[in-house]
């Protein structure tokens, strides 16, 4: 899909990001698109046609080496990957010890381009084993106050925000 405007998710996840992402050191900015965070970020994208850094697909080896980036964006991409436990494997790979993963998904969400899944939060949270993990909901507005008026205690989740830094060995 092409469309590149922006929608009340994209409005909201932007949102979140501004308030919420810090990009330090080396990062890499995984299914890029036309994005571009800062002109540091090394951009992989599978379709040559947005002119990335590195044309490569999540899925497999990137060719990138172990441990050799500080933080790494994911911004709307899992849903469209077709193994994302492999593709999250991957970018544990390459991340380093006490380095930071950012990441979207939508979740009630219309359809756009291919997809795949979409992610719960006990997902994320078993997908994302070896790291800690934040995960923020990003809400509806106006529509979701009116649900919740008729059924309290429920929500409807528009996607999930995700801030996890990876643990183990020479973690800060």
């Amino acid at each position: 899909m092409r469309y590149r405007g922006q929608t009340f998710w994209r409005k909201r996840r932007d949102k979140i990001l501004k308030e919420r992402v810090d990009v330090r050191g080396r990062a890499l900015d995984v299914g890029c698109g036309w994005r571009r965070f800062g002109w540091t970020a090394l951009r992989i994208d599978i379709d040559p046609e947005f002119r990335p850094d590195v044309v490569g697909d999540i899925e497999g080896p990137l060719g990138l080496r172990d441990a050799s980036f500080d933080t790494v964006l994911v911004l709307d991409v899992l849903e469209h990957v077709r193994r994302p436990f492999r593709a999250v494997d991957e970018i544990r790979r390459v991340l380093k010890p006490g380095g930071r993963l950012y990441f979207t998904v939508p979740f009630c969400y219309p359809r756009h381009g291919v997809e795949y899944y979409r992610f719960s939060e006990l997902a994320l949270r078993d997908m994302l084993d070896g790291f800690d993990v934040e995960i923020v909901p990003v809400v509806k507005g106006r529509f979701a106050k009116f649900v919740r008026n008729c059924f309290p205690g429920e929500t409807i989740v528009e996607g999930y925000f995700v801030a996890a830094t990876k643990t183990g060995p020479g973690a800060a």
